[in-house]
């Protein structure tokens, strides 16, 4: 995880340049690594039980940005979802989001970036990956992450 450690880390060094007078390229840029954080934060998580190696880097390159953040969850209960069910209900809204800030970000150029916009971004990906680290090793959960790669559910 240290990529998507070191990324994080870069959005937040980002968020912070130029202080009271950021440039514009620096939030949103700040916006789009977060996002990238998080997404290579699951890919690294699906990648490294991959059992050959020298494909992981591979495989990594096969995940598609759409097809990650429109992975449905089928929940045996709608009306009451296991606490697993609703962390990653809630995992798929941030990444969701923080997708939708990423586009934002890098192709809405009439938009213009403020510390509040940054701010509420870093959050959703500080809750992905809070999220992610706290259920990871759940079944239900690695069944997600390979509906994110785009497997069907049985």
């Amino acid at each position: 995880m240290a990529y998507a450690d070191d990324l994080f880390r870069d959005a937040h060094h980002l968020a912070k340049r130029g202080g009271k007078h950021p440039k514009q390229s620096s939030l949103r840029r700040a916006v789009s690594t977060a996002y990238y954080a998080a997404f290579h934060l699951l890919v690294a998580d699906f990648v490294a039980n991959w059992r050959i190696p020298d494909q992981r880097a591979r495989l990594g390159r096969m995940f598609e940005h759409r097809r990650m953040s429109g992975a449905v969850l089928e929940i045996g209960n709608k009306h009451s979802p296991t606490p697993i069910e609703a962390d990653i209900k809630s995992l798929i809204a941030k990444f969701t989001e923080l997708q939708k800030d990423r586009n934002e970000a890098d192709y809405n150029v009439a938009k213009i970036w403020f510390h509040t916009d940054v701010a509420r971004s870093l959050d959703r990906a500080d809750e992905v990956f809070t999220i992610w680290r706290r259920i990871r090793k759940e079944k239900l959960a690695q069944h997600h992450l390979m509906s994110m790669f785009g497997a069907r559910q049985n």
